[in-house]
């Protein structure tokens, strides 16, 4: 699909209005004088009057459509094209929030399996309390990604007594070069390596700890409460960071949620990254997420 498609697609979601009316198609555009269609009364008179007029070949019923045209994808693309077997690459919005597969601010990897809370549904995953590691690969301890981060470097002031005995944030929050390579490519945009996330909801942005291990009853509905979802302050040499003002998409965000000069363009992603409207769009071994294509590190 070439760069105006694209754009076009967008513009057409963003606006609410048909793709056709976006891009410039029209169906009831008039031939231009002295054109008379065929088989039309007005006819010239040396125009053959037994011409059939052409119609348009009809589109098989089962023609897969373009998923990279953002009006035209359904909630799950034919013959499961891209689509994957998890709740957050199924190609459907299992949790009727509008938000599909990586636009969910639920949904942290293609491997998470529950679109509907910020548990991933993957067993192992997230269990540790006090130490963290990526929190983008699917699992717990960080024996396979060379991150440990103590729970309260994330949280500060706001960290569990229990957590802060015998916190040292000298030594507990160093995060070691093997750490930064293999997480940060694959961390969704608006959150840091460890599920400090900026999440957008009805047009506000909350920055929260989503770690069901730290904050187990944490939804949307409750995203402003800090007893359930508590702040957290994201570290800036493990993140990726959205920039709403650069036209960047982040969790929860819709394109109305970016400034007016974004609205007519596709959302935009950090130099060097695959902007995506689907998994489809990014090469292999990566993932759609809040509009653009990050690593699957996701380590089963």
């Amino acid at each position: 699909m070439n760069r105006t498609h694209r754009a076009c697609s967008w513009f057409a979601l963003a606006a609410g209005v048909s793709l056709a009316a976006a891009c410039g198609g029209d169906s009831s555009v008039e031939p231009p004088d002295g054109d008379v269609p065929p088989g039309d009364v007005g006819a010239e008179a040396d125009a053959p009057t037994d011409t059939p007029a052409e119609t348009p070949a009809e589109t098989p019923a089962d023609t897969p459509l373009d998923p990279g045209d953002t009006a035209d994808v359904p909630e799950v693309l034919p013959d499961g094209a891209a689509c994957g077997t998890t709740q957050c690459s199924n190609c459907i919005d299992d949790d009727g929030d509008t938000f599909v597969d990586g636009f969910d601010p639920h949904c942290s990897s293609s491997a998470d399996n529950d679109e509907a809370s910020f548990a991933t549904g993957i067993p192992g995953d997230n269990q540790d309390r006090r130490w963290q590691d990526c929190f983008f690969d699917g699992n717990s301890g960080g024996g396979d990604d060379g991150c440990q981060f103590h729970t309260c470097c994330i949280l500060g002031a706001a960290c569990p007594a229990d957590l802060a005995h015998r916190f040292n944030p000298i030594t507990d929050c160093e995060l070691s070069a093997e750490c930064i390579e293999f997480c940060m490519p694959g961390t969704t945009p608006g959150c840091d390596c460890f599920g400090c996330c900026q999440i957008w909801v009805d047009g506000t942005p909350y920055t929260v700890y989503t770690n069901p291990a730290i904050a187990p009853d944490c939804t949307l509905d409750r995203i402003a409460d800090p007893a359930y979802c508590p702040p957290c302050t994201p570290t800036t040499d493990c993140g990726n960071p959205c920039v709403p003002e650069d036209c960047e998409l982040c969790p929860g965000m819709t394109i109305a949620d970016l400034p007016p000069e974004c609205s007519d363009t596709p959302p935009a992603c950090d130099p060097g990254v695959t902007p995506c409207e689907t998994t489809l769009d990014c090469p292999a071994g990566y993932y759609c997420s809040v509009g653009c294509c990050i690593e699957d590190v996701v380590l089963l």
